[in-house]
């Protein structure tokens, strides 16, 4: 709106200006010791060093703003740069298991009943371990590993790892693996739906990431069977 009002009384002044100029110099009767032609030279030559003046000014403030544009353009890629420089990306993967699984000193086991998390822990029992040999004669459990691969420039921190809602800190640091064991104990569950979600911040606090996995796990007597869902990489909130 200013830009406008700028505008239109812009054109009135270039309009008005010789009007003014002949009522009050050239068409008064005022007495003057220099004749019209003097004062024509004269105000040619004032109003052209007035135009000339603030044809730098524009001139001037235009190539400030742009100056002012590419320093915040340049500022704004700089730390786009950073924060690149330090964005964790995380791969994920998940399938059952029944064979013995090294146990990292970052890895989590939880035990659900159904869908439902009741408790985490921090490695597996003697129990655990036999029960996840006879995976396929033991209808009743659901062995499943849920695989966290860090291939992104930087660690990720202040992580939570929801799992149906149930939230659970967790860091992991550039080129690490971390796998997340799911013993599912079942009952007359048919299927189980999984929503795993990863919120996580780059090192620095630059930028604040989120992605999220579902599938469901279908079970039909001693066979079970992994259906993926929506799946979304990760992005910046």
């Amino acid at each position: 709106m200013r830009k406008v009002i700028k505008i239109i009384l812009g054109i009135v002044s270039v309009i008005a200006a010789p009007i003014v100029i002949d009522f009050c110099v050239f068409g008064n009767t005022f007495p003057s010791n220099i004749d019209n032609q003097t004062w024509a030279g004269f105000l040619g030559g004032y109003l052209g060093g007035i135009a000339t003046l603030v044809a730098v000014f524009i001139t001037i403030s235009d190539n400030n703003k742009k100056m002012e544009m590419q320093r915040k353009l340049e500022k704004e890629q700089l730390e786009e740069q950073k924060k690149y420089a330090v964005r964790p990306y995380l791969d994920t993967r998940y399938m059952f298991f029944n064979e013995e699984s090294k146990f990292g000193i970052n890895d989590r086991v939880f035990d659900l009943k159904g869908g439902k998390v009741q408790k985490v822990r921090y490695g597996f029992t003697s129990t655990d371990e036999q029960f996840i040999k006879m995976r396929q004669s033991v209808p009743n459990y659901i062995y499943l590993k849920f695989i966290i691969r860090n291939i992104g420039a930087g660690s990720a921190v202040d992580m939570k790892v929801k799992v149906n809602n149930f939230s659970e800190k967790i860091s992991i640091a550039k080129d690490e693996t971390v796998t997340l064991f799911f013993l599912i104990s079942m009952e007359k569950e048919k299927n189980v739906p999984f929503k795993i979600v990863l919120d996580y911040w780059d090192v620095e606090k630059r930028a604040h990431y989120n992605q999220t996995e579902n599938f469901d796990v279908v079970v039909n007597g001693i066979k079970q069977t992994i259906v993926p869902k929506a799946h979304t990489l990760p992005t910046e909130i």
